[in-house]
């Protein structure tokens, strides 16, 4: 059975692409956590989900989440209600989620790894009826009612069923983004879009067969969603790496034949080539899937070296339109052959899952906006109707609604789609969608700064520059400005390098020339600036500074610079290691990212 419609008009500036995911696939149940509910009663016995302490089977699942569920309809939770959920990845957190789900609330996860500021607001903005979560590290939310998963009152409840609430048009959960007027802007996801999704992915990956999968990344980010609700309703197990996994721990993780799929970013293929450091044909996860950011040839060449057991897949979706709306198999079977693309190139996301439209008007370039449609769109953006009027627009004679996705795309011969990127300020930051504007304006809240701009470099590796304008400001503070970002905004947002400025440079039309901050940024390098000298000579120590600089692309580096000022993250990070692996210098990157100077992240090296 053809599985897609292409459809093609000329316009007067260009080509109108309109790629359609085969239509008429009826949903076989009303919300995901119905499909997980029947997968509960036929392999009752069957582990479900494992956790480092903890391991849960589907009957005993079954039973904790109408327990919850239970709890939290006699706490007033109703249809369209949020509910917060917070909690690191655990049995419980997966219970939770499942059980709001299935009270007939819309879940809000709040990673306890974000600011509290953020989290506060997030509550806030959406309303939530309570917070389910332990209280370690975290803010007050507002006042609002805490439930605490473990609370040994539901252990002792009967397990006896509940129905689920969930209706198609429900909420299912709510998930917030980076918004460029300063704040992040939360999206509203229905549960039909929600099971649309999960039911290509097991028509896709499933065969009738149980898939195992890894969920490694937070559930703040919607990538994450596929890893979570596959194994559950087919059968599978889903594994829960730990909270502080780190990247060598991914890296020997992903080998593991047991497992049948793994989500990455083209991020995490950058970690797993520098912590594997040359190691390759290595046995991998049956599926590799992909996303997140743009994907490139180099990138596809380098996990192909590593697992080439494994089946790559490219897969393409902002959180708007809810995870992923094409996909494309990266082998040659699929008429996809590797060597017409260039290192550099980005590769083809492919065609439209079901009841999914995508459409590009290819001007004269051949490049076009990408436009998105069908049952995988979003509601809209919660309390911001303009912001949702302007995004999500309606077309044609029967109103369909388009979702603008800001994405520059184009169709190439095989009527396979390619993302380019961005035709505005947003970024992706290790997966994450970041709005520039966000930072600058948090910039721009501290005493002193009264202008900032914030731009992204490629040379001599991706990071993220703020340049700031204070009256009289010869020299930044960068530590405390530094310090006082980290309290508002998450990790990943928080600019690698501050630089102070007299002027933000304008353009001729008297407008931010962000083109003239990225040529400087890239003239001045990450130089350290700190007057303390490095070792001198050919020790261990002295090998561990210089490999430092080379992995960070600077002339030299010093005891008292700060990695992630320099530059550095996690992959570079992860670099650093491996090179001093090399040397003979045991050195792991969670003390390098952990540590205020490099001098303590080299402590115990002897010269």
């Amino acid at each position: 059975m053809n599985r897609f419609v292409d459809e093609m008009t000329e316009l007067s500036a260009g080509v109108r692409y309109s790629l359609k995911g085969l239509e008429g696939i009826a949903p076989s149940a009303s919300s995901v956590v119905e499909l997980i509910d029947r997968q509960c009663a036929r392999t009752p016995g069957a582990v479900a989900v494992s956790g480092a302490e903890r391991r849960i089977g589907y009957a005993e699942l079954a039973g904790d989440v109408s327990r919850l569920a239970r709890r939290l309809r006699q706490e007033g939770v109703r249809p369209g209600q949020v509910v917060g959920v917070s909690a690191e990845r655990s049995p419980e957190l997966v219970v939770a989620l499942l059980a709001v789900l299935k009270a007939g609330g819309a879940f809000l996860y709040l990673d306890p790894a974000l600011p509290a500021e953020r989290l506060g607001f997030m509550v806030e903005d959406a309303d939530a009826a309570l917070v389910l979560g332990g209280q370690e590290r975290q803010p007050d939310f507002g006042g609002r009612r805490a439930l605490p998963l473990d609370a040994q009152p539901l252990a002792d409840e009967v397990a006896e069923d509940v129905e689920v609430a969930a209706a198609p048009g429900d909420l299912a959960y709510v998930i917030y983004t980076s918004g460029s007027t300063g704040r992040p802007k939360g999206i509203l996801v229905e549960h039909a879009g929600l099971l649309n999704y999960v039911e290509w992915l097991v028509a896709e990956f499933s065969a009738g067969q149980p898939v195992t999968s890894l969920l490694h990344s937070p559930l703040g980010f919607d990538f994450s969603l596929s890893s979570l609700f596959l194994p559950l309703v087919t059968g599978g197990e889903l594994r829960l790496a730990p909270a502080e996994f780190e990247h060598e721990s991914l890296a020997e993780a992903i080998q593991d034949q047991s497992l049948d799929l793994v989500r990455l970013t083209p991020s995490h293929i950058e970690v797993l080539r520098a912590a594997l450091d040359g190691r390759r044909d290595l046995p991998g996860a049956r599926v590799l899937l992909i996303g997140g950011e743009v994907l490139r040839a180099d990138q596809v060449a380098a996990l192909r070296a590593l697992f080439p057991s494994a089946s790559l897949y490219n897969h393409y979706g902002p959180a708007e339109a809810i995870v992923g709306r094409c996909f494309q198999r990266l082998d040659e079977s699929e008429e996809f052959r590797l060597a017409d693309y260039a290192p550099g190139d980005p590769v083809p996301v492919g065609r439209p899952i079901p009841h999914t439209e995508l459409v590009v008007e290819q001007g004269p370039d051949g490049a076009g906006e990408l436009l998105i449609a069908g049952l995988g769109l979003a509601r809209g953006y919660l309390n911001l109707p303009e912001l949702t009027a302007s995004s999500f627009v309606r077309s044609g004679a029967d109103g369909r609604v388009y979702y603008r996705t800001g994405d520059q795309a184009v169709v190439d011969g095989h009527g396979r789609l390619t993302v380019l990127g961005r035709a505005d300020d947003q970024v992706k930051v290790r997966g994450y969608r970041v709005e520039l504007g966000e930072i600058e304006a948090a910039l721009r809240t501290v005493d002193g700064v009264r202008a900032a701009a914030v731009v992204r470099t490629v040379r001599p590796h991706e990071a993220l520059w703020a340049f700031v304008v204070g009256p009289g400001q010869s020299r930044l503070d960068a530590p405390e400005l530094r310090a006082d970002l980290q309290r508002r905004l998450p990790a990943y947002m928080v600019p690698h390098r501050l630089l102070a400025l007299d002027e933000l440079p304008l353009s001729a039309h008297r407008k931010l020339d962000r083109a003239a901050l990225v040529a400087e940024a890239e003239r001045i390098g990450l130089t350290a600036t700190d007057d303390v000298a490095p070792p001198a000579g050919g020790g261990r120590l002295a090998e561990a500074y210089r490999a430092c600089a080379q992995v960070l692309g600077v002339a030299e580096v010093r005891p008292t610079d700060n990695f992630l000022a320099l530059g550095g993250d996690s992959i570079t990070a992860m670099k650093l290691a491996a090179a001093c692996r090399r040397l003979g210098i045991g050195l792991r990157s969670v003390r390098v990212l952990a540590t205020d100077t490099l001098a303590e992240a080299f402590a115990g090296i002897e010269n």
